[in-house]
């Protein structure tokens, strides 16, 4: 991961000194969600939010977009009332999370863009109400410090500054630290504006 993210870095420093250059902050809502390899409860996504900026390159057709991140990643499980302890389990993540994508204008503003994102742990909480117990502990431990997803999606940048993207993170890497736990990936959907300050 070092190795690949070293090297998309040299590749935008080369890129945009060729380039357009700006910046901007972009913010919006997220639906989150785990994928699990064997669920004991039924998983139901839950909504949170992200915020936080972007430099962005333009050569032509093809743009380069780096971006930091403040972003939330919640879930909720259900157990069935044919368990032993029936209830549900809401987990919240924050992670500090870094998307380096690369766009391509279709035509105008309108963009797909594609790129991995880096994601750091930052908390977990778990707020738990089930027959025998309520309550709220910290999970952070339990789920690994970082996380790598594949993030999709389109968007359409306004010349006048404002931007709009629809993003799908689909997540590659296992996340479950527990030494008997299951699999667990994210997913992710994003929905989110912007505001493109400046330009060189």
């Amino acid at each position: 991961m070092k190795t690949l993210f070293a090297s998309l870095i040299l590749i935008a420093t080369f890129y945009s000194s060729q380039a357009q250059v700006s910046f901007g902050l972009r913010g919006g809502l997220n639906l989150s969600n785990l994928k699990v390899s064997d669920p004991q409860g039924s998983y139901d996504s839950r909504s949170g939010y992200h915020a936080g900026f972007f430099l962005r390159s333009n050569l032509g057709k093809i743009g380069f977009q780096p971006e930091v991140l403040l972003y939330t990643q919640n879930n909720k499980i259900n157990y069935s009332s044919s368990s032993v302890n029936p209830g549900s389990v809401e987990n919240s993540f924050t992670y500090l999370a870094i998307p380096v994508l690369f766009k391509f204008y279709v035509v105008s503003g309108l963009n797909i863009h594609a790129g991995p994102q880096f994601g750091f742990l930052l908390d977990g909480e778990q707020n738990i109400r089930t027959a025998l117990f309520t309550g709220t502990k910290d999970i952070t431990e339990n789920y690994k410090s970082s996380d790598v997803a594949v993030s999709v999606g389109s968007g359409w940048d306004f010349p006048f500054g404002l931007t709009t993207d629809v993003r799908y993170n689909i997540g590659v890497k296992d996340i479950n630290n527990a030494a008997n736990g299951d699999e667990a990936k994210s997913r992710v959907f994003l929905l989110s504006v912007g505001w493109n300050f400046a330009k060189k």
